[in-house]
Parts: C-alpha cells; structure tokens; sequence
C-alpha cells in the first residue's frame, strides 16, 4: 500500500484533520456519508477557511480503503459502531485505525473504545482527542492533540502519523480517561453556554470549569482511569477550551436554552450536532451505576427535559451543601 489516509467522515473535522494531515500523506481520502455532500464540498468545506489541498480526494464508498495502511474515524459518535460495522469485512489485519470523534456510543450504551474492541477485537483501537476546534486546526494555528491506545506500539504509530508542523501530540495508555474527559466536557460546555448566556461571569465560567473538572475527575477514578488524564490535553485543557469559546456546538447550544429556547429550537438555531445532548442520559446513568455525584451534569439534564428554567438550575446549584474541595 502507498502512504495514503482514509479519513471516515467529511464533516468539519474529517475535512480539518485532512487539511493539516496532507503534508504527511500521498493521498488522503475523505470520505463522505453521501454522493450529493462529496459532490458539494469541492473546494472547501463551509464552515473552514481553507481549500482542500490538491492531495485530498473526496469520496463516496469504500472502495479506496484497499489502497490505506491508516484509517482515521472523524463521525459524530452517534455513528460510530455503524461504520465499524459497514469497514469490518473490508479491511485487512495489517491496517492500523484510530478514531478522532468525541462522545459514547448511544447505540450500544458504551464507550467508543468498547464498541471497537467489541466489533473489532482482532484490531489495537486508539483515540485521538484534546483541545482542538475544527476551524482553527485548518487554520494551521498551532494544537496540541493525545494519542490514547491500551497498546504502546499503536499509540506512538498513530502520535508519528499526526505529529506536523502545527499539530502536535502526545501518548496515554488510559484510553477510558481519555474517553471520559472527551465526553463529559461536552456537556459541561452546555452549563458554561447556559451561564453565559444568563450574563454571568467569567467567575461563573472559572467555577463552573473548576467543579467540572472534579465531577469529570470523580467519574473517571471510579472506572478506574488515572486521575493524571484529566489534568490533561484531553480533560482539563478540552474542558477549557469547549467552555470558553462560541466555536463550541455545545457552548452555543447552552446559550440557547438561557434564552429560553426549547431543545428542538435550540438545536435548529446551533445547526449541527451538539455531542453532550446526545450523551445526557448515558453519563449521567454510568454516574448512578459507579454511585458517583455530577450535579452540573443533573441539572443541565433537568434543563433539557424542561424540569428546570436555567436560572432555577444555577440557584441550585449555588445552594447546595457546603462540602469541602
């Protein structure tokens, strides 16, 4: 095989990681879900401010898989076990493949990482994450990105691939740690769109993504992740990031509903998949399972379910029992 790429998913950051990879690569494929979104792409994605570079092609099907010793996975995670499922009887022992999407499998009630070991168990999964919007990775502008795999060989394989002039990474063998920071983040990053959007503070933000941190860490150590993941590129600085900028679906997304906005209209007015809504249920019953407390987590859910107004669910918040840090 040549040094070519498959990229599985042509979305905003399937088409960002092709972008920035292009420079390592002869050929990437980015793969799109339909013939009509190949069809439209060309030059650039909408949402980038660059074009694709000559060595991207965009394409419908699988059939250039055969000519990729790398796979690289970039759909939502909604989608995640139906692709495994659809590559499973075309791909060859000695591909190496990773996935670059954030969130569960809420098909499957799993993690990413259980799905793949499930679908594919004879394969060394690993994850791709940190802090890492889409625009500003085809902007070039300098990222930082984790290399999670159980396999040490599989991990650094993949950190080589991805390591260019404006992307670099790093290696973690807690591929769960890794998994949860990329996950819970997402819904916390809901909470600061909600405060922000209330007209709250950047000490509201500070607290919010302080406390966070905790609820993130609280869950990871009871799955027996490493609590140094979550003071990482994929906990602490993701949840930073997601939290702090209006380039997040999820942030926005929260602004939304502090306008008092029902999901339905909250999500039209985002346009584009909000990863923590579609992870709610699944964390906060891992969280009730592992008897662990995420009281962000809850009272965003509330607000979603329409329980709670978002102000009702910041005074709750703020008037919990004292306990110490």
């Amino acid at each position: 095989m040549s040094n070519n790429l498959s990229i599985i998913g042509a979305g905003a950051w399937g088409s960002a990681l092709a972008i920035v990879l292009s420079e390592n690569f002869d050929t990437i494929y980015l793969h799109a879900h339909t013939q009509l979104e190949a069809s439209s792409l060309q030059p650039q994605h909408p949402t980038l401010p660059r074009p694709y570079t000559s060595n991207i092609q965009i394409v419908h099907g699988y059939t250039e898989l055969a000519q990729c010793n790398n796979i690289l996975i970039a759909t939502p995670s909604y989608a995640f076990s139906e692709v495994l499922q659809t590559l499973k009887p075309l791909l060859d022992k000695k591909q190496q493949i990773a996935w670059a999407t954030k969130g569960f499998d809420t098909t499957a009630n799993c993690f990413l990482y259980q799905s793949f070991e499930r679908i594919l168990p004879d394969y060394h999964g690993c994850v791709l994450s940190g802090p890492s919007f889409a625009f500003e990775v085809a902007s070039q502008k300098p990222t930082a990105l984790v290399s999670a795999s159980k396999d040490k060989n599989t991990r650094k394989h993949w950190a080589d691939l991805i390591q260019t002039k404006t992307l670099r990474a790093y290696t973690n063998e807690d591929i769960i740690g890794v998994e949860i920071g990329g996950g819970v983040k997402n819904i916390l990053a809901i909470a600061a769109g909600i405060a922000s959007g209330l007209g709250y503070g950047i000490n509201t933000q500070a607290a919010l993504i302080t406390r966070g941190l905790a609820e993130m860490t609280r869950l990871g150590k009871s799955m027996n992740a490493n609590e140094s993941t979550f003071v990482g590129l994929s906990g602490l600085g993701d949840l930073v990031l997601t939290c702090s900028d209006d380039l997040s679906r999820n942030r926005r997304f929260g602004k939304e509903l502090a306008k008092g906005n029902n999901v339905e209209h909250a999500l039209t007015n985002v346009g584009a998949t909000v990863e923590g809504l579609n992870t709610l249920d699944l964390i906060l019953s891992i969280a009730g399972e592992q008897q662990v407390e995420m009281p962000i987590c809850e009272q965003v859910h509330l607000v979603t379910l329409g329980k709670v107004s978002p102000t009702q669910a910041v005074n709750h918040l703020m008037s919990r029992e004292q306990i110490d840090e």
